[in-house]
């Protein structure tokens, strides 16, 4: 445990938790929302448009920060962020290392499971003839290895790593059906992005269990209970969806193949190929197999979220799968080795980029503000909704008004941008917007 706890710590250390070292872009408008939510009372509305708007997002990861901003101040809060999400990191890596039997194939899995990744640099070499500041940007589609999801979007790897370890430990027979199931419905305030990419393994094991006839009344009545209890934050995380959307994303077929022929089908076929000997099932392998080429298709928003966040689960399936084939010395381990030692360049590209890029400022700004920096040129309607779209079961009556006065600068000095040439040049100082 003091490993894992140790390991989680050093990565999100230089994920710019805690503001020790640089962090990426997202977390202007993260740090931003913790801001929010410390010094304004709950619940609270933006004035910063004509009709009040709602924060309305997956703010489960900065419930307790924003706590401790209200009690000690920001930089309490930083350093309580850092500490919750190295705990709960280092408590899924622990429970992941149980399915190893002995010492050295944990350290392997763990190894494995940090530096896994597809083969981004190829990519990045053949379409832009050098190594990007963010190599998983060459196909402007993305899977994200372990480090960039740590370093980027620790929120939804939490919550579909939840659902990988769950389920797998529960196909190792390790923990019952019941409270793996109650668990899920309370990460969906985390991420649920992330919780809909553990739905197929959900219902594979409901299947399974269906067959065996082993469902026992436990199984339906604590998922059921867990449910009823985060139904607010359903509704919550519901509310004006219709600015966020369900679409199809039409993917050229050449680049759709050649994307997955780096990232995916290097470990899928091989995996494949072994057949019954595939740990946790062929049916584990080939549902994976079958999401993780479906789901480039599927945009929720405006961007490529749901890809990168709804194929967690499947990819911490198959990083295990791998990690096992290595460990056990099966007839592919030299290629899976090769492919994970090119692979291991995305997150080591990240944890340079953290180490050369100055640290991560404090943000001053209203989320308006921090959001128009870098991402002005879309929407903000995953992170607001208008209150009268609110339902009225959850609609607050007497919201407090958060000010809509702003600095003059969101946060001293420059705030990197990973380099890519194709939007050079890289650097963005907070201007007066």
């Amino acid at each position: 445990m003091l490993t894992c706890f140790l390991v989680a710590l050093g990565l999100l250390v230089l994920s710019g938790e805690g503001r020790f070292f640089y962090a990426n872009v997202d977390w202007q408008v993260r740090f931003a929302v913790l801001r929010d939510m410390g010094i304004n009372p709950w619940p609270f509305i933006y004035t910063a448009r004509p009709e009040p708007d709602l924060l309305r997002a997956p703010i489960g990861m900065f419930l307790v920060p924003a706590l401790v901003f209200k009690a000690l101040g920001p930089r309490a809060a930083d350093i309580a962020l850092l500490l919750q999400n190295t705990t709960l990191v280092a408590l899924l890596l622990a429970l992941g290392s149980q399915l190893f039997i002995n010492q050295r194939s944990r350290l392997i899995g763990l190894a494995i499971f940090i530096l896994f990744s597809g083969m981004d640099a190829i990519g990045d070499l053949l379409m832009q003839g050098m190594l990007t500041g963010h190599m998983e940007d060459w196909a402007e589609i993305q899977y994200s290895s372990t480090i960039t999801l740590l370093f980027w979007v620790p929120q939804h790897a939490i919550a579909g790593w939840v659902g990988a370890v769950s389920y797998m430990l529960w196909r190792e027979g390790r923990v019952p059906l019941a409270p793996w199931l109650a668990l899920l419905p309370m990460t969906a305030l985390w991420s649920p992005l992330g919780l809909m990419g553990a739905m197929p393994f959900v219902a594979l094991a409901g299947l399974r269990t269906l067959i065996a006839r082993s469902l026992r009344s436990c199984d339906v009545l604590a998922p059921a209970g867990s449910l009823l209890l985060c139904l607010p934050s359903l509704i919550y995380l519901g509310t004006a969806s219709d600015d966020v959307g369900f679409h199809f994303q039409p993917i050229p077929f050449v680049q759709w193949l050649l994307f997955q022929s780096f990232e995916t089908l290097p470990y899928l076929i091989p995996l494949a190929i072994a057949g019954q000997s595939t740990r946790f099932g062929s049916d584990s392998l080939w549902l994976a197999f079958a999401w993780l080429m479906l789901i480039p298709f599927v945009q929720i928003g405006w961007s490529t979220d749901f890809m990168m966040r709804g194929s967690i689960t499947a990819l911490a399936l198959v990083t295990v799968m791998v990690s096992d084939h290595i460990v056990q010395r099966g007839e592919r381990w030299r290629w899976f080795m090769v492919v994970l030692a090119i692979g291991s360049l995305t997150g080591l590209a990240e944890i340079r980029r953290a180490m050369l890029y100055p640290a991560a400022p404090e943000v001053r700004c209203t989320f308006f503000k921090a959001w128009d920096q870098t991402f002005a040129a879309f929407p903000k309607g995953s992170y607001l909704a208008p209150v009268d779209k609110v339902p009225s079961l959850i609609r607050p009556t007497h919201p407090a008004r958060a000010s809509a006065s702003e600095p003059a600068r969101c946060w001293d000095g420059t705030w990197r941008l990973p380099y890519d040439p194709r939007n050079a040049p890289s650097d963005r100082e907070n201007g007066v917007k």
